[in-house]
């Protein structure tokens, strides 16, 4: 929890993950009740990014990823991720990690649909989320507020058809 916590005091990392500081923080409280409450029912769920780079060492906390917004009936939810760890920015970690709970979502949540969205300049997230299979559908006009002021928002989308498609059409039981 500190680790996360860490992440989000700095504030290099909580523009590029949400276009802002100072309100995006929570209490560490605040933080660890969040997480602490989570149920398997809820609409929105954090889950940590490690990487465990010897298997002689324990495992780091990079980053984190979320889902929120998910509409159970219409099988649909609209993720986050943020790789706090700044010296593990462009390295593949980002896009390992979304794949692998993409891949979660479809098959332990039967998701239909996963979206996701981020403001017009982020362009390392935008590849990311391309590099997993994700599709630019729109953007929204000076949609998103930032500390740089407001900036248009970058709607993507990703199918279950589409990932199953991308991966060799394989079902993943988890």
């Amino acid at each position: 929890m500190d680790t996360i916590y860490r992440f989000r005091l700095d504030e290099e990392v909580m523009f590029w993950a949400s276009g802002g500081f100072g309100n995006a923080i929570p209490a560490r409280e605040q933080l660890v009740e969040e997480f602490r409450n989570q149920s398997p029912l809820d609409t929105r769920r954090f889950f940590v990014i490690e990487v465990q780079e010897d298997a002689q060492e324990e495992p780091v906390v990079i980053g984190q990823i979320s889902f929120r917004n998910m509409v159970r009936v219409a099988h649909r939810a609209t993720i986050g991720m943020l790789i706090g760890d700044r010296r593990y920015w462009g390295k593949g970690y980002g896009a390992a990690a979304l794949s692998e709970f993409v891949k979660i979502l479809f098959a332990r949540y039967n998701l239909n649909r996963i979206d996701m969205d981020t403001f017009v300049d982020n362009k390392r997230a935008i590849r990311c989320y391309e590099k997993v299979g994700f599709t630019v559908e729109g953007v929204r006009r000076k949609a998103m507020w930032t500390m740089n002021g407001f900036r248009d928002q970058v709607i993507m989308g990703l199918l279950q058809e589409e990932w199953l498609d991308r991966n060799g059409n394989k079902t993943y039981y988890l």
